[in-house]
């Protein structure tokens, strides 16, 4: 175990699906369709999804400070993931396409030249 695991005990205990959703009303979070959200919480993942509803709780230093700001939606916070998540693919679809472009080119001109080991 690392230094810090063995030193910090972790207080927080873990909740179910049911319980997590209790927690984001309870915070002030309006969840339309609780089935749909059910779902994403256990396919997605209450962590991840987190750092997308992040923007919409107060933070500040008081005792409310995980609350909601009134109006907040899950499918809102949903919508912002799944558009995070289709912006993530078309970089990487990009970043690939761009790596891989220039390669068979490159190969061509060294089969002009006559290189020796050119497949290399």
């Amino acid at each position: 175990m690392g230094f810090l695991l063995s030193t910090i005990p972790y207080q927080k205990p873990a909740l179910d699906i049911d319980a997590q959703l209790n927690l984001l009303e309870q915070r002030g979070m309006i969840l339309e369709d609780r089935a749909r959200a059910e779902h994403y919480l256990r396919f997605i993942g209450y962590y991840r999804l987190s750092g997308y509803w992040f923007p919409f709780q107060y933070r500040d230093d008081g005792p409310d400070h995980d609350n909601f700001r009134p109006g907040t939606e899950f499918e809102r916070v949903l919508d912002r993931y799944v558009f995070d998540r289709r912006l993530r693919l078309l970089i990487m679809d990009a970043a690939v396409a761009t790596r891989f472009s220039g390669t068979p080119n490159h190969r061509t001109h060294q089969q002009h030249q006559r290189l020796p080991l050119h497949h290399l």
